[in-house]
């Protein structure tokens, strides 16, 4: 998520804690719709007329929210409602659904179901602690799996409020970081906490994940091909710590170095873990929400400690919107909000209405240095058309320092 340092801002694969603050073809029959027709906040409608309302959400933003492109996706059931692009990738492109763009901290999702996995598969445990595959770490005697996977760890991330490696990441945004050396960077700050003691999202956290899940399996990217990629049919995600994507691609516009500028081709290694930096399309996004947010691919325990509340009480969260294993959960709602390198999106699911929504934006001039978010602008407005009774928890607002 984007984190604001000084007067400067930067993109991060993780989300704001400060925004904390605040199988049928169609399901809606289970609403008390006659036939095909869908429940919303309007009543029972047709999917035609679902589907406009929704494009006139879309639509709406390229003008009151400084959308330059915007692609979005919406499925209720197994049915798909919407799916649509507007806007420009670049001068004279349109954007359209097919492209790629970086989906950031929707791969932790992915990061946290293979380490799950390897729980069911029993080999390892969320108990173990870290020293058992790097006792050389600090603290590695006192820090589990689990602390890894839900920030409490207590380890700080090496570049929220850190200006130091922000200034050395703006003076090369080309830059190929490697995890051993955004590791040395973080650990050198010390500790936010006492492991388990409090909530600080780390990108450290999952570049040690990454590790772990390397030791038992020979390769994250190898298992995240296998276990999540080629299951659910993803042919469109790639994974790459190197900025060239695949084409066709949405491009991406920041004005955090000053100008407003392409940030399309700037390097994305800075953000996660070895195996864990994706590019993927609204369709591979949308297709990965249900069974990944809803836990698929795991066995039942391991699904209830996907969104278990365990951090509930530390750094301001509640039942109401918290971070599990990996993912945000609040309002019935189980979401990733990655922001990054001028990329915006929301890949949400919510279970009781088997729907889910897909958004990814690019801003603007105006809105360059990220005074708002028109990916989660989108999705609060779809989501309160669709299902009224389930809120979107998540702030639409500036990041918070």
């Amino acid at each position: 998520m984007e984190r604001v340092i000084g007067n400067r801002s930067v993109g991060f694969a993780g989300f704001c804690i400060g925004a904390l603050a605040l199988s049928l073809a169609v399901a809606p029959a289970a609403a008390g719709c006659p036939g095909s027709s869908m429940s919303t906040a309007d009543g029972c409608k047709s999917k035609a007329a679902v589907e406009r309302r929704l494009q006139r959400i879309v639509d709406s933003s390229r003008d009151q929210n400084a959308t330059k492109a915007a692609i979005a996706r919406v499925d209720v059931g197994r049915s798909t409602v919407l799916r649509t692009a507007i806007g420009q990738s670049e001068t004279g492109v349109p954007a359209n659904p097919r492209m790629h763009f970086r989906i950031g901290s929707i791969a932790i999702t992915n990061l946290t179901t293979l380490v799950l996995q390897l729980q069911d598969e029993g080999r390892l445990s969320l108990n173990d602690k870290l020293s058992r595959w790097f006792p050389g770490l600090p603290r590695a005697d006192q820090i589990t799996v689990k602390m890894l996977g839900n920030n409490t760890s207590g380890y700080l991330d090496y570049a929220q409020g850190n200006p130091e490696f922000i200034d050395t990441l703006f003076s090369d945004v080309f830059r190929q970081w490697t995890p051993d050396e955004l590791m040395d960077i973080a650990l050198a700050r010390g500790f936010a906490c006492d492991p388990g003691t409090c909530f600080n999202y780390a990108h450290t956290n999952y570049i040690l994940l990454s590790k772990i899940v390397t030791r038992l399996t020979g390769s994250t990217r190898t298992r995240m091909k296998r276990r999540i990629l080629a299951p659910l049919n993803l042919d469109q995600t790639r994974i790459s710590r190197l900025a060239p994507m695949p084409r066709p691609v949405l491009h991406a516009y920041i004005a955090d170095r000053g100008p407003y500028e392409d940030s399309t081709s700037w390097s994305p290694s800075w953000t996660i873990g070895s195996g864990t930096v994706l590019t993927s399309t609204i369709d591979d996004v949308a297709k990965a929400a249900r069974p990944v947010f809803g836990g698929k691919l795991l066995s039942a325990r391991s699904r209830r400690q996907l969104v278990a509340p365990d951090n509930v009480g530390k750094g301001g969260q509640t039942r109401d919107f918290y971070f599990g294993l990996g993912l945000l959960a609040g309002g019935g709602w189980r979401m990733q909000n990655p922001q990054l390198n001028g990329y915006t999106a929301i890949s949400g699911y919510l279970p009781a209405r088997k729907l889910t929504i897909a958004v990814t934006a690019t801003n603007r001039l105006k809105a360059a240095k990220a005074d708002t978010n028109p990916s989660a602008i989108m999705f609060n407005r779809m989501a309160a058309y669709l299902a009224p009774g389930h809120p979107s928890p998540i702030s639409h607002g500036p990041p918070s320092a």
